[in-house]
């Protein structure tokens, strides 16, 4: 027994110095990459702000010079390097002891199970450095540019597997009935993560209206919707010239949030609604994954992805502020469109389709390509509900003394139905949409063209030339498709969802027509505004069902590689019996005779193997964590937190010295008039009777407007004066200056009307 134990311990310290070298060669790996990326201002700018980076060089020992507009830093290495392997050594103990203490394992084997897979994400940033020279001694300037500009999607899911790793190794063993939870029943963490969200986002929502960085287009118009059609001014905004606003867009999903709008009318009313909305879309996805995972805990962290998922999040607050579109509200109807589906629910089904529809015209988009997928796995479809209403009507919970076979027995019915479904689906919406774009928008608009056929100015002018141009031109087509905006915008869709809907490739087809309608313009190639939000429920659905995939590719390598004999540990090849291929009476099949029964379904076969679909799952959770830290907008990202960046809370949330001044503004302006006023401001008077734009896209003030009202100290003010006003300054005889009551901070001209100009002229005699 001595000499066994002698024998194994030169093994263990082998084990020991291989995963405390692999620790040191990431952390070393680690401290490259950090100084190539703290050299360079574009690198370092894009994961922290412009000043933080500089403090961060200056903490580090470095130097700044300016060449030009650009800045260069000088880091030494000494200090970095020991900063970081102080780090790496820290939690390698760390982390080592909690994995030891939670798995119930011996500290030794967590040591070494935690070093040498662990660190071995800190060796993909050398990896991402060659592939940095190789593109720049290629001189392919195109691979740089994506290169560069995916360095916070790498770092994301760097950090992403990091951490991933360690709670894999920290598992304890695996409680089948426990994990295996077949109720649909939201847990704790789940609701706890909505509540989260809600209060989270309503207070961000509430602060930027309070402190006055609410833009008015494409936000506060639709408050006004509202409150025009309340008030009998029709469904419109006057930022439109008082058309009905269905000139714009088929949206009118926001009317149904009336009742809730007349206990409180008021533009935060809508914006916490939407963030209600948003955080409920968690319900129905939790569904979903259950019905694919079988594992409550997997679902749960889906759930949680998606509350974290930053495209998701910019439809609450996107980049320019803006915190109210009524397509936000298609990700919870779409999501529980697609959970209807599955669960053959069909009143629910088509009432979310149609209320989707209503949020914009572009949920039409998703439902043709929706349907062109059932149409075409209506066969498999078929079996997945037969087998689904099986699992849920307690078959497979009852577990039975004997192996059975269980067979396939799609129904032939069932399948016609869905085809007819599908293309039921896909007729409608091509039709809809066309009638859409041709037809009722432009008879809202007076005969006119839709407004954002301007969005694509390289394809075309008008709706007609940009498809004749697609047509005749494909090449156009495919040159943006695979440019690096595109691309770059695919991978910031997915990588925050641990590129988990890249596994199920049919349903991440049906967002492919919308992908790439919005490639095809600068405007809408970005996650950062709204134009994605159809976008987000069909990735959802797809990392749903592609948790469910990993497994059984899992199993097929497994058995490749047995069956290649490189099964380590076997000096021999032994023929394996699966369990699925021994019957009732225990004899076993021939390997190579066919079966006519099959092994467990897709949606059951993945309950077999709960901890690599639980260890996707958070995979997928912190990858939505920490793309999120380098890209988002909430508290759970560096810009919150930087006072140096435009997402600072304190710049953004809390109402500074303009925003206290504003309401002597509102005191000197009665109720009944109609005021022309610039963006920002322009959302606190669309109670009054009339509220015009004032800006560089309205230049003119109407000539029924009683007041003009100009915001001086926004970063985007061009008006600072009273004489760079062109009406006062050209016709002062029509306008007076109104005292000033804010220190400069807005200036306030009211129109001479009448008695006034009488008394004006009586003053002047």
């Amino acid at each position: 027994m001595s000499a066994a134990l002698n024998h194994n311990r030169p093994s263990a310290s082998r084990q020991i110095l291989l995963a405390a070298s692999m620790v040191l060669m990431g952390s070393l790996s680690m401290v490259a990459h950090g100084l190539s990326v703290l050299r360079d201002e574009e690198l370092a700018g894009s994961l922290v702000g412009n000043g933080l980076w500089k403090r961060i060089v200056t903490a580090l020992g470095g130097s700044l010079t300016r060449q030009g507009d650009q800045w260069s830093a000088h880091v030494e290495s000494a200090k970095l390097t020991t900063i970081v392997l102080m780090f790496a050594i820290a939690a390698w103990l760390a982390g080592g002891a909690c994995i030891a203490w939670h798995g119930r394992q011996s500290f030794r084997q967590a040591l070494i199970a935690w070093g040498v897979r662990g660190w071995a994400w800190w060796l993909l940033p050398l990896a991402w450095e060659s592939l940095d020279l190789l593109v720049y001694v290629a001189g392919w300037s195109d691979g740089s540019s994506l290169l560069r500009g995916t360095l916070p999607l790498w770092h994301g899911l760097i950090w992403a597997g990091w951490l991933t790793t360690g709670c894999a190794l920290g598992r304890r063993p695996f409680a089948l009935p426990e994990s295996q939870t077949h109720g649909t029943r939201l847990p704790a963490v789940v609701w706890g993560a909505m509540a989260l969200y809600v209060l989270v986002f309503g207070a961000m929502n509430l602060g930027l209206y309070e402190s006055l960085q609410l833009p008015h287009g494409d936000s506060a118009m639709y408050e006004e919707h509202l409150w025009n059609l309340l008030h009998g001014k029709g469904f419109r905004s006057y930022l439109d010239d008082g058309r009905p606003f269905l000139g714009e867009h088929i949206q009118v999903i926001h009317a149904l949030l009336i009742p809730v709008y007349l206990l409180w009318p008021s533009q935060v009313t809508l914006e916490l609604c939407q963030s209600a909305a948003l955080a409920a879309g968690a319900i129905p996805l939790f569904r979903i994954a259950l019905r694919h995972s079988g594992s409550t805990q997997a679902s749960a962290a889906l759930a949680i992805a998606y509350l974290l998922y930053v495209p998701m999040q910019f439809l609450d607050i996107a980049i320019d502020l803006k915190t109210f579109r009524p397509n936000s509200f298609e990700i919870p109807l779409l999501l529980v469109a697609f959970d209807a589906l599955e669960s053959r629910r069909w009143r629910t089904f088509f009432a979310s389709l149609g209320l989707a529809l209503l949020c914009q015209e572009d949920a039409a988009t998703i439902i043709a390509p929706l349907g062109i997928w059932i149409f075409f796995r209506a066969p498999r479809l078929a079996t997945f509900f037969t087998e689904v209403r099986s699992a849920e009507c307690g078959v497979r919970n009852h577990p039975s003394p004997e192996p059975r076979l269980e067979f396939r027995t799609p129904n032939s019915e069932l399948r016609i139905r869905l085809r007819c479904l599908g293309a039921g689906l896909a007729v409608f919406g091509a039709i809809y949409l066309i009638l859409v774009i041709k037809l009722l928008l432009p008879w809202f608009r007076g005969g006119g063209d839709v407004h954002f056929a301007q969005y694509f100015p390289e394809l075309g002018t008008s709706s007609n030339s940009i498809v004749v141009n697609v047509l005749l031109h494909p090449q156009l087509v495919l040159g943006r498709l695979l440019d690096v905006k595109s691309i770059g915008f695919a991978l910031v869709l997915l990588a925050p969802l641990g590129l988990l809907p890249l596994f199920s490739p049919g349903r991440l087809a049906v967002a492919a027509p919308l992908f790439g309608v919005l490639c095809l313009s600068d405007i809408t190639n970005s996650a950062h505004h709204h134009f994605h939000a159809p976008l987000v429920p069909v990735l959802l659905w797809a990392s749903a069902a592609g948790i469910a995939a990993i497994p059984m590719l899992y199993d097929r390598w497994q058995r490749w590689w047995q069956r290649s004999g490189r099964t380590s540990g076997n000096a021999e090849r032994r023929p394996r019996i699966e369990a699925r291929q021994i019957a009732a009476s225990g004899k076993s099949l021939p390997a190579d005779a066919p079966l006519t029964a099959t092994p467990t379904s897709d949606a059951n076969h993945p309950r077999s193997n709960p901890t690599i679909v639980e260890n996707a799952a958070l995979w997928c959770a912190l990858s939505s964590l920490c793309v999120g830290w380098f890209l988002g907008l909430s508290p759970a990202s560096i810009g919150f937190w930087d006072p140096d960046s435009r997402a600072y809370w304190r710049t953004l949330y809390l109402p500074g010295e303009r925003a206290q001044r504003f309401p002597e503004v509102l005191s000197q302006i009665p109720h009944d008039s109609r005021v022309a006023s610039t963006d920002f401001i322009h959302p606190r008077f669309t109670h009054f009777t009339r509220s015009y734009d004032y800006s560089d896209y309205r230049p003119n003030v109407p000539k029924d407007a009683d007041y003009i009202v100009i915001d001086t100290r926004h970063r985007y003010s061009a008006i600072h004066r009273p004489d760079e006003i062109k009406e006062y300054r050209d016709h002062p005889e029509e306008w007076e200056l109104l005292p000033d009551r804010t220190d400069g901070y807005f200036i306030v001209l009211r129109r001479v009307r009448g008695r006034d100009v009488d008394r004006r002229s009586s003053i002047v005699d």
